[in-house]
């Protein structure tokens, strides 16, 4: 671990462990383009492509997340960040969208993708700016 990457888990805290445990659990969803399928399955792939593609990202909210993921796919995450089922779904609609945009600069699912660098380099743009 970088200098700037440690000096960012320090100002980041818990957050930086909730962001892991985030990370982990899209790896066991199959990764990104097992996201991406399970959205494809729910009929909510439009709003996966809006992500992928150009353009504005589709917004998703707790419902759609749970009709994806189903009660106990959030539940498993919300145990793992520390938080209510409500919280961890809400804080994933605002996250997955621009995990997936950055992940898919060329509006194209990559099929190797570190998301924890993928995601490291959207939370130093927004705490660094």
């Amino acid at each position: 671990m970088g200098l700037f990457d440690q000096m960012l888990s320090l100002v980041a805290g818990d957050k930086m462990q909730q962001f892991q445990s985030v990370i982990d659990w899209i790896e066991n969803q199959g990764g990104l383009s097992g996201v991406v399928d399970k959205f494809n399955q729910e009929g909510l792939g439009n709003i996966a492509a809006s992500w992928i593609g150009e353009g504005e990202n589709l917004p998703i909210d707790a419902s759609q997340l749970t009709e994806v993921f189903g009660n106990l796919g959030i539940e498993e995450l919300a145990q793992h960040v520390g938080l209510d089922p409500q919280q961890t779904s809400d804080l994933v609609a605002k996250y997955l969208p621009t995990l997936v945009d950055g992940a898919t600069p060329d509006g194209v699912l990559p099929e190797n993708i570190d998301l924890a660098s993928i995601g490291m380099n959207l939370l130093k743009q927004k705490l660094f700016g």
